[in-house]
């Protein structure tokens, strides 16, 4: 599932995002601006574009190669989901790989902060799923003296 698609709803709603953190999500059906989707369109899986780990990155870091490659939200409206027609969804892509993290279980006073994310391209051509990374920082909350 992900988290913008209309047939989703109730799997956007899931007690698992009240106990874990997603750092890609507003709310259930809601992305931050920035987060992109993790799945790739069967139909050009193998598009020299995005057969290469290095072709791959290039066309995640452009909007209109996210456009062109990236599966879209599904809908039950008629249509929404044709290609030529994906300028009208709103989203960077269907996100259906998370990356979790709670600070349940850690000392009080610690903090545990998203410091990086990546996508891991090296199995481009291989599955249309975009591996996704995440690296936390985890801190003590001493104070200055």
């Amino acid at each position: 599932f992900d988290n913008c698609s209309s047939d989703d709803k109730l799997e956007q709603q899931h007690s698992l995002f009240t106990r874990y953190k997603d750092p890609c999500r507003l709310g259930p059906g809601e992305e931050k601006p920035w987060a992109i989707g993790t799945l790739l369109d069967t139909n050009g899986l193998y598009d020299e574009d995005v057969c290469t780990p290095d072709n791959l990155q290039k066309v995640l870091e452009s909007e209109e190669g996210r456009r062109e490659y990236l599966a879209f939200p599904t809908s039950k409206s008629p249509g929404a989901g044709q290609k030529g027609r994906k300028d009208l969804l709103k989203g960077n892509g269907r996100r259906i790989d998370y990356m979790l993290h709670a600070e349940e279980g850690l000392c009080p006073d610690w903090k545990a902060e998203v410091e990086e994310f990546s996508f891991i391209t090296q199995l481009s051509g291989l599955t249309d799923h975009l591996p996704v990374a995440m690296r936390l920082m985890v801190s003590a909350g001493e104070e200055e003296a």
